[in-house]
């Protein structure tokens, strides 16, 4: 059985901002300005995926992060989610380790908002970050 669009809405991303490959071998990041983490009515998840799809078998046990993370907050009410393969100092609950080589990023939103549906929500891009 296949979900419906409004029971359930997915993006990837293989690439970054700038067009290029994700890549294990760089860090990156997901900012979500203040109030706009994925509106839905059950919840959402953003998962680290081989090219095929598949989770990563991260050894940390965070291929993926979700409305439960307990993410942190920066001071103006945005959420960076940092997508790199090793543990970052501070804000952990916001990190999703990446496998080496390749990886897409997978987005779900279950149930979701209106915003969503009627297509007003923009995700934000994936940034590399600077080494």
């Amino acid at each position: 059985m296949v979900n419906v669009f409004e029971e359930a809405a997915y993006w990837t991303a293989a690439s970054d901002d700038a067009g290029n490959r994700l890549s294990g071998e760089h860090a990156y990041r997901l900012h979500f300005p203040a109030g706009q983490l994925p509106p839905n009515d059950a919840f959402w998840s953003l998962t680290a995926t081989d090219t095929v799809g598949y989770m990563v078998n991260a050894p940390t046990g965070r291929a993926s992060v979700n409305d439960h993370s307990g993410l942190v907050t920066n001071a103006d009410g945005s959420v960076d989610i940092l997508l790199q393969p090793h543990q970052p100092s501070g804000a952990a609950q916001n990190w999703v380790a990446t496998p080496p080589g390749r990886f897409k990023l997978m987005l779900r939103a279950y149930l979701p908002g209106a915003a969503i549906v009627d297509g007003r929500y923009q995700v934000p891009p994936v940034i590399r970050v600077p080494s």
